[in-house]
């Protein structure tokens, strides 16, 4: 997407008049990335309530910043409470097993590639996926699952 990152608070905001902020905490906190994770999901509450309309904030292998026994309060804030802020969390991991129930718990979608994994298909089964559709998924493909309609939608990304 030819989308740089951002090092810094300044670049930060400066990213927010292109609507696509990527941010790369090296420089900021170089060693201490679970610091730099919780000082980012403040930053980005911070700017959902400044700014009006819906805000997509994507975080990848979120399980590395959380545990089943406790999540950052600045990521429990963006899950549990930033729909009252237009804020849709999406989040991706091979690993769903090790996403905390609590944030499981605040999901209304799931969408799944093929996997055989049976931790993360003994996970998604619970949040109403049949497994079977997922192993059997050709690459590329992909099973969608709204948690609130019960409505399964199947679709190929390539």
């Amino acid at each position: 997407m030819g989308i740089r990152p951002c090092y810094t608070a300044l670049e930060l905001e400066k990213a927010l008049l292109t609507r696509w902020v990527i941010f790369n905490p090296h420089r900021m906190f170089p060693g201490n990335t679970k610091a730099a994770f919780r000082w980012w999901c403040k930053w980005v509450y911070d700017v959902c309530v400044r700014g009006p309309g819906k805000k997509r904030v994507l975080i990848d292998e979120v399980w590395q910043w959380q545990t089943n026994q406790q999540i950052p309060p600045e990521l429990a804030l963006i899950a549990q409470t930033g729909r009252e802020e237009n804020i849709e969390l999406v989040l991706a991991t091979q690993l769903p097993h090790r996403i905390n129930a609590a944030i499981i718990g605040q999901s209304t979608e799931v969408v799944c590639f093929r996997t055989d994994e049976r931790l993360a298909l003994e996970t998604i089964a619970d949040l109403g996926v049949a497994p079977e559709k997922v192993q059997g998924l050709p690459l590329g493909s992909y099973v969608a699952y709204n948690r609130l309609s019960r409505a399964c939608l199947a679709g190929r990304v390539f």
